[in-house]
This record gives structure tokens, sequence and C-alpha cells, in this order.
């Protein structure tokens, strides 16, 4: 063999040699693989064998999409695990697919970032493989979102069948989009035996449109067959997406051993039959719209819960009976029917209703429910049910009753002589002969590891010294604003701060000023760009007092006061507005305030404040105007408020559309005056559409709304409204669906020029 020959053979053999060695080096002795990137995974799972094991190296792992089709064995699985638990973090544009049998993911951490896929984890893959017998265990999914929150991404998707998900934690999606989801969308998952054990739901805030729940199981199409899901000792805490927290669209389900804690919303046992819940604990600690069951379908069994101070009301409440729709279509509504409420406790739960939902489509009232041995505990209210619809098919017997009602006198109910008192220990109510422990406690779920992010920054002035800025320092004032950490408070000193650019608050800030003779004031030195004066973005909530806002300046209008971002914002926000005057947004279309589409707020209060010079809405809370039961608020209360000369509406708020799955909005409109708002022909003065709780009091309208209506509210039938105490003086009519009118209505008219100075309370500059 010549030389050359013989160096290029030895040189191969070295290659082959080192290339050996170097894959011992990643793949040891006892089966584990630790891989770095995301070729070194794929290579990884590739190879896998029964009983190998997987390991992501801690760090951040950006824009990955992970595809696992591998088969281990029941005595050996697959495993896919971190290098460290808490120490692999996946984020950005991120997915997750499992297809095969027998493997396990487990110690991930998904968070800051956002999925493309119709699911973040899927157990299936692109080619159709389904998984069977894996798990997912001890892995954390918190506040994964894209940025707008109508960009609907789900989080798990369960296909396949005998799959587990156990022991992890859940929260902080704030976008459309199910927590997680049993799919039954073809007859190779039906009959599945999943079970979802252990886990840790967590904060999901009300989404203000259906698309919210946590987790479901089951579509409309296949609901009249056998899913066999197992849900069991699982914690759901403020879980208020939406109406249904569990959403049941199957048959043959095990919801046990559950604890509900303080979710507004229910288990709603939407679609499918012969359904078992059982031991579940729904505290609600009465927090508005905490609620328990909704009973649709037939041949369900509902024993041994525990539902506790629940103020729910109808698709709410704490144990909902519904109407179904005659000869109903599958993802309609069949009636209730042939079910058995047994053992259970409802104590000083306010709404357990029968025959919900009834109206000119569900006409068909519940059959055959049967009622036995419950206690139902409320020695302050004397209704210890209702009954819309019919329910003269139900059977009563061996159910206790301790109500304000003494004469309460009805088939198969015992009036008894028994109290509860809350135990501090645990917070359940107990007497002597009834003793409940909780089935499972937060410290039992999800990984014991991990700690939840916290979900977002209250408006409260952390800092006992605030921040002080001076009058006509703007960039002082800018500075001070970007340096601030939420919580923080900003006092300002008496002047003009004249700007050249909006102040952006993206962070939790308290504005304030002192208290003086001489004003402060917030103005544009040139606004070109018709920018709002402040902007409310992404992370941002705001309380400020004692402000005017001066839309004028020598080169345009500014667009609103303060205003939301235009574009999409994921986090809610809270505005809190107190003693400030909005003046001189003469210009069409600008606002005092304006919310914009995909924006959200919990709270929005605007007290001791006027309004005055507007051509376009005062407060324009109208953004979501699609017909899908979308809105921008969820609590508005406007209190003591004072507008005059606006040339559109006052008060603008909508939801249109007929969605039922969701609280809001509220809104508290009081002691205000309206004067010269609105003249145009079918103009309104404070138009509403879709509110579903509403207090209207002590209002006072003067030439104002002469071309249409002072009020106009469009209500969906099972709304709250309330109007009293209103005064119409040259002004035009309340206008609601139904000609309701509400209380103490005054009409005055008269061709006298009025005068009319009203008082304020707070700062001497709105006087």
């Amino acid at each position: 063999m010549k030389k050359s020959r013989l160096y290029s053979y030895l040189l191969a053999i070295l290659f082959t040699v080192s290339s050996c060695t170097q894959t011992s080096t990643t793949k040891q002795t006892d089966g584990t693989n630790v891989v770095t990137t995301i070729e070194e995974f794929n290579d990884a799972i590739a190879a896998a064998q029964p009983g190998d094991e997987i390991t992501l190296s801690n760090g951040i792992w950006t824009d990955t999409h992970f595809v696992i089709t591998a088969e281990g064995t029941e005595e050996k699985p697959i495993t896919i695990k971190a290098q460290e638990k808490g120490k692999v973090i996946l984020s950005g544009n991120t997915s997750l697919k499992i297809g095969g049998k027998h493997v396990i993911v487990k110690e991930l951490v998904f968070k800051n970032g956002y999925t493309e896929e119709d699911a973040l984890i899927i157990f299936k893959t692109d080619d159709g493989k389904l998984a069977e017998h894996c798990r997912l265990t001890e892995i954390a999914i918190d506040h994964f979102n894209p940025t707008n929150r109508f960009d609907k991404s789900e989080w798990i998707h369960l296909h396949g069948k005998n799959n587990r998900v156990d022991h992890n934690y859940f929260g902080g999606k704030l976008n459309a989009g199910v927590t997680l989801v049993v799919r039954l969308n073809n007859k190779n998952s039906l009959e599945n035996h999943h079970r979802i054990d252990h886990n840790h739901f967590g904060y999901r805030p009300n989404l203000g449109s259906n698309g919210g729940e946590t987790l479901r199981v089951g579509v409309s199409t296949y609901s009249l067959s056998p899913s066999r899901t197992l849900i069991e000792n699982n914690y759901f805490e403020q879980c208020d997406g939406e109406v249904e927290i569990v959403s049941l669209k199957s048959s043959d389900n095990i919801v046990r051993n559950n604890v509900f804690y303080e979710s507004a919303g229910v288990l709603a046992l939407r679609h499918g039959n012969r359904n078992l819940v059982e031991n579940n604990f729904f505290i609600g600690n009465n927090k508005p719209g905490t609620g328990g069951v909704r009973v649709i379908n037939e041949g369900h069994t509902i024993k041994n819960n525990h539902f506790q101070e629940l103020r729910g009301k109808r698709f709410f409440g704490a144990l909902p009976v519904m109407n179904g729709v005659p000869n109903s279509l599958i993802n309609r509504y069949h009636r209730a029917e042939n079910t058995d409420i047994v053992g259970n406790k409802f104590l000083k739960c306010d709404h357990i209703q029968f025959g919900v939902g009834a109206d000119n489509e569900r006409t068909d009232p519940p059959q055959n429910i049967r009622f036995t041995d419950n206690v139902f505990y409320h020695p302050e209210r004397k209704q210890v049910f209702e009954a819309i619809s019919d329910y003269s098919t139900f059977s009563f017997s061996g159910n206790e009753v301790v109500s304000a009602d003494s004469k309460f006198n009805h088939k198969g109910f015992k009036q008894v002589e028994i109290t509860f008192s809350k135990d501090p220990a645990d917070g359940l109510l107990k007497n002597k002969t009834y003793q409940p422990t909780l089935p499972i406690t937060k410290n039992e779920v999800g990984p014991n590891w991990y700690t939840p992010q916290q979900k977002y920054f209250e408006i409260t002035n952390k800092n006992s010294n605030a921040t002080q800025v001076s009058g006509n320092e703007n960039e002082a004032l800018f500075d001070t604003v970007k340096a601030a950490a939420s919580g923080d408070t900003i006092l300002l000193k008496p002047g003009t701060y004249t700007f050249t650019k909006p102040l952006i608050i993206n962070k939790a800030l308290t504005i304030t000023t002192e208290k003086s003779n001489n004003p402060v004031i917030f103005t544009y030195d040139q606004n070109e760009s018709q920018k709002p004066l402040i902007i409310i973005e992404n992370g941002g909530s705001l309380s400020i007092t004692g402000v005017i806002f001066d839309g004028a300046s020598e080169n345009g209008i500014a667009q609103s006061g303060i205003a939301t971002s235009s574009k999409p914002m994921i986090d809610h926000y809270k505005l809190k507005v107190t003693s400030c005057e909005f003046k001189n947004f003469d210009a069409s279309r600008k606002t005092a305030f304006r919310a914009y589409k995909n924006t959200y707020a919990d709270t929005i209060v605007f007290k001791n404040s006027k309004f005055h010079n507007i051509s376009g809405n005062a407060i324009s809370l109208d953004g979501e105007n699609e017909n899908r039961g979308r809105y921008n608020a969820e609590y508005v209360e406007i209190n003591n408020c004072h507008f005059s000369k606006v040339m559109g509406n006052a008060v603008s708020l909508l939801r249109m559309g007929n969605d039922e799955s969701t609280t809001g909005p509220y809104l508290e409109l009081k002691n205000s005056t309206f004067i010269d708002v609105n003249n145009k022909d079918l103009g309104s003065v404070v138009l509403l559409w879709g509110v579903q709780k509403l207090n209207i009091d002590n209002l006072l309208f003067i030439n104002s709304g002469k071309g249409g209506r002072a009020i106009k509210y469009e209500d969906p039938g099972w709304a709250i409204s309330a109007i009293d105490n209103i005064s119409l003086i040259n002004s035009g009519r309340i206008e609601s669906f139904g000609e309701r009118t509400g209380n103490n209505i005054e009409i005055i008219k008269t061709e006298k020029p009025l005068e009319f100075k009203p008082k304020y309370k707070g700062y001497k500059a709105l006087q």
C-alpha cells in the first residue's frame, strides 16, 4: 500500500473513532442524552429506544419547535426532561408535538412566548400520529400569550388515548382559546380514558368574550359519544375567563375531588350525557359570579359536592338546571332531564334555579330531576330555590332546609335547626355532624418547585414619599414616569405642563396634585399628529387626580385626554380619574377618554369630574362594535360628573350580540348632569348596548338629546337594570328594549332659558 493511501486510511479510522467518542459523551451509559440545540434533540429522539432519557440543557430555548415521534414501553418509557427543574425555559414562538407511545415530558417551563400553532402542546404530530399512554407532568405554562387577546390559541390539545396530564401549573392565560382541550374531533379519540389530575389551574382573568374556558372535554359533533375522561384532584383558582370553567361536551366522564376556589363561572354539563360530578368543592367566598354546576342534557349524577358562598346567578348560579330547545340541534341546548342530585351541601349559595335560560327559543322545561338528601342552608334568604319554568316532574325526598322563610313548606323538604360556622383553618363551613376536608390543597397540586408569576400590579402607592415634579418641567415629568416602578406615586406641583408627545403609561402609576388655588394643566405645545395627551399601553394602569386636560393647541386638537393604545393590549388595565377636567377637544371625533378595540379594563372610574367643549364622545367605550359579545370594560363607574356642550355621547358603552358567557359590562352612573349634550337627530346622550348590570340614579338632563334620546339602552332579557330619579328638562326620552322607562322620571318642558351651575366636590379648579 502506498504511503498516501495508508495515510488516508489512518485518517478515516481516526475520524471514525473520534466520532464514536463524541457520540458516547452525548449519550451516556445510563441511556441519558444531554442536548443543547434542536438539531441535537431531533437526532436524539430519532434514535431513542425504550428506557432512554433525553435531557434539555439549562437555559432559554427560544423559537423552538419540538416534534416527538418515539415509542417506549410501559416498563421502559422514553423521557424528555429538564437538566434542572425550573431552569429550562421555552420562550418565543414555540410548540411541542407528541406522537407515539409511552413518552413522558416533564419539568419544563413555558413563559414569555406565544405559539402560532392551534395549541402550544399537541398530543398529535402533523402527519396524524396520535399519542397513546403518554404523560405531561411537572410542566409550568405561565403568561404564555400573543400580543392580541383575540388571537386565538390554546395551550394543550389532548388527542389519542390513555394519556395523562398531571402535577402541572397553568396560569395567566389572557388570550382567547381554552387552556386545555380534550379533542374528540374524530372517532379515534373517543373512549380515550385520559386522566387529568393534580394540576393547578391558576389565575385566568375575564376575557370579556366567549372562548375563555379553562378546560373543555369534547365537541358538539361527538358530544353524545363517550369520552371517559377522568378529571380529578385539580385545583381551579380564580379561573374567571368566562361562564364555563370546565365545559363537558361529551358523555361518560368523571369529575371528582376537585376544588374550584373563587372562580367566577361553573362546571357546565354543556353537551353529552351520563357524566358523574362527585365530591367537588365550589368555594366562592361571596365573590360575584362564582357558581357551581350547570345542568343540561340527561342521565347525570351530581352527588356529595360542597357548594359554599356562591354569588352567581342564572348561567353563573350554584345550580342552574336549564331549559332546552325543542328538537334541538346538536350544538344548541337539549333540555336537562333524568338527573340525580344527591347528598350535596348548598351553604349560603344565593341562586338555585330551575328552568334557567327560558326564552322564546328555549321553551322545553327540565324533566325528571331528582333531589335526594341535599342540605340547603341560607338563613339570610327566604328563597330556597327559584322555579323559572314548570318543574312538576321533579321529585324531592330527604332534603333539609334552613332559610329565612319559616313558613317554607314543600314536599320532600324538611325545616331543620342546624347552624354552620367557618373553620378558620381551611375556610370551610362546618358543624358538629358535618366536618368536611378539602380533597386536595394547593400544596398538593402542580410542580412543587415552581412559583407562579404575579398576575398584575394594582394601582397602589407603595412608596411613602411621592416623587415631586414642578410645573413647566415637561421633560422632568416624562423622565419621572419613565423611571418609576409599578405602584409609584408622582406628585405634580401647580403649573402648565406643555407636551410635545403623549405621556406613555406602561406600568401601574398614581399621578396626583397638590391642593392649591393654582391648577395643574396638561396641554400640547405642538400636536400636528393629534395624539392623545396620555396613552395607557400594555401593562399600564393609572389613577390620576386634579388635572385639567386642555385639548387645544396652536397646531391641532389632541385626539383625547386619555386613551388606551390603538394597538391590541393583552394585559388588563385599571383607570381611575378623580376631580379632573376635560375641555376643548372640539374637533371631529375628539374625546375625553377613548378605549380602542382589543383593549380591556377591569375597572374604569370617573368621579367629581367635568367634561365640556367636546366634539366627539366624552367617555367612549364602544371600540368592540361587532356582534360577538365583546366589550371594553368589566366595571364602569361614573359618579358626580358634569357634561356640557358635548356633540357626541356623554357616555357610550357597547357589548354587541347575544353571547351569554360573560358577566359584564356593569355600569353605575349616578349624581351627574348633562347640559347641551348630543342634540343631533337620532342621537343619544347616554348610549348603552348589552350592559348586563345597570344602575342609573339621580341624573339631570337639560337641553340634551332633543333630537332623540337622553338615555338609550338595549339590554338582553336577563339583564339587571335599575333606572331611578331622572329629571328631563327640554330633553329627549328614555328608550329601551321592552319599553322600560324606570322609576321617578320627571319630564319638564319649558321655553325659558335655563341656567344651571353644578357644585363639585374636590378641587377649587373644578368649581
